[in-house]
């Protein structure tokens, strides 16, 4: 059982397809950790949105909607073992309205990561949403097993999301943590008479009675998105944080240009931060 006590609501948001229930099992698990309340929601593509154009395809689509949604709900509830589960049936649009009504009372939201959907573009919306509502949100590989984390690596660069996610290790992390504060390619020029970039953030979380230090690292031939991840990954971090934001039905994020390629090839969880 984990000795943190800042995590008590728990929020995750699966499609309900075959290979959405492995995020399933894990977010029973997190919750386990932290003896946290857990809620599930649900959510099924609307297919008469797409049918709309053609009146006459309606109805049936209307019905393969509701039966599809049934089937999804009733194989979460099965696999959720006994966790509230929330169904939700919208067009896709309109789930920024899931976000504000389950997310703000939740301390972290989990979804599964690539592969875990039926439709990545349903996943990249999830997880936009979800941001702009503020709650911490973490993607999570199918390999993943959850256990306390007392390890992880914050991508740092001084931003209002990056001090946001710092913030957010303090509430996600055991006592006692190792925190790798990462800067990619962000010495190049620094002068001497400033403070190195990380050693405040660092300096911080230790006050925390957490064991910070700071890494500089570049970015070579990778990008920063790998580099970040790669180094995480080779360090045995349990997590990776970072602060980021959702713009244009992409994810993009702050640290230096960070796109979606982050959640394409993931290695660990990844926490986003807005």
């Amino acid at each position: 059982m984990s000795k943190n006590t800042s995590i008590r609501d728990v929020l995750a948001v699966v499609d309900g397809t075959a290979s959405s229930l492995t995020g399933v099992d894990q977010a029973v698990a997190y919750a386990g950790l932290y003896d946290a309340a857990l809620t599930i929601v649900v959510v099924t593509e609307n297919l008469a949105w797409a049918a709309a154009v053609d009146p006459m395809a309606y109805a049936t689509a209307m019905e393969v909607s509701d039966a599809q949604r049934k089937e999804h709900v009733a194989a979460v509830r099965k696999r959720a073992e006994g966790a509230p589960v929330h169904a939700l049936f919208e067009a896709p649009g309109l789930l920024p309205g899931l976000a504000k009504a389950e997310g703000q009372y939740a301390d972290i939201a989990l979804i599964p990561g690539a592969g875990g959907w039926q439709s990545d573009g349903l996943r990249r919306h999830i997880t936009e949403a979800l941001m702009f509502a503020g709650v911490p949100t973490m993607v999570m590989p199918a390999t993943w097993k959850p256990a306390p984390i007392t390890h992880a690596a914050l991508g740092w660069n001084a931003s209002l999301e990056a001090f946001r996610a710092a913030r957010t290790i303090l509430d996600l992390v055991e006592p006692g943590t190792a925190v790798d504060v990462v800067i990619v390619d962000a010495l190049d020029g620094h002068k001497s008479d400033q403070p190195v970039p990380g050693v405040q953030i660092a300096r911080h979380l230790t006050r925390h009675g957490h064991n910070a230090a700071v890494y500089a690292i570049a970015s070579a031939e990778h990008g920063t998105s790998d580099a970040l991840q790669n180094f995480a990954f080779e360090q045995r971090a349990d997590v990776l944080v970072i602060g980021g934001y959702g713009r244009s039905r992409a994810v993009e994020f702050v640290l230096g240009g960070v796109t979606r390629e982050l959640l394409a090839r993931q290695r660990l969880p990844i926490v986003f931060v807005h």
